[in-house]
């Protein structure tokens, strides 16, 4: 059973409320805690990430796209937030049972460049697997492309999509047949 304070947390990031993020972690909130329906609250904001990438997506498909800095926008609240987790000391590390890969493959699966550097930025292994013995590059690869990520036709993927994918090949993110080997 989550404390009123928890309960207060994870409401606060679901509505993207980082004034009310910020309170309740500076009065000490530990944020290294599991919900049982969403996990923990890193897990909360990085999987929030698809509404973002949803627009995205929307306007591509309406034939207008969003601009970088519309992009950049609509995403400062969601690093705002992972930033006062992280300041917290939150576990980047902490899955719920749920999770195949925990934040990092919830941002990459969202093409959010930016949150994925971040979360590299602190170490996050890229090179995690699921239950099927997937790491996040050939699941994400899959995912967006139904192929490995040596096969993808790059000429049909949206520019999130590539950025996201080769960062995490610059970050040391391996395909797992190259790992099975």
């Amino acid at each position: 059973m989550l404390s009123n304070q928890q309960q207060a947390l994870v409401q606060a990031i679901q509505q993207l409320d980082l004034d009310q993020v910020q309170h309740l972690l500076a009065e000490g909130l530990d944020p290294n805690f599991i919900d049982p329906e969403q996990g923990p609250p890193v897990s909360m904001i990085c999987d929030g990430l698809f509404v973002w990438w949803e627009q995205i997506c929307e306007a591509y498909e309406a034939g207008s796209a969003l601009s970088e800095q519309e992009k950049q926008q609509n995403l400062q609240v969601y690093l705002a937030i992972l930033d006062a987790l992280i300041a917290a000391k939150a576990n980047l590390h902490l899955w719920d049972s749920e999770e195949l890969y925990g934040p990092l493959w919830d941002a990459a699966s969202s093409a959010c460049a930016p949150v994925v550097q971040r979360l590299l930025d602190e170490k996050v292994d890229p090179n995690t697997r699921d239950e099927e013995g997937l790491t996040i590059l050939s699941s994400i690869s899959q995912l967006f492309f139904d192929c490995d990520f040596d096969e993808i036709d790059w000429t049909q993927a949206l520019p999130e999509e590539r950025a996201t994918l080769e960062l995490l090949r610059q970050h040391g993110a391996k395909m797992s047949k190259e790992l099975a080997a």
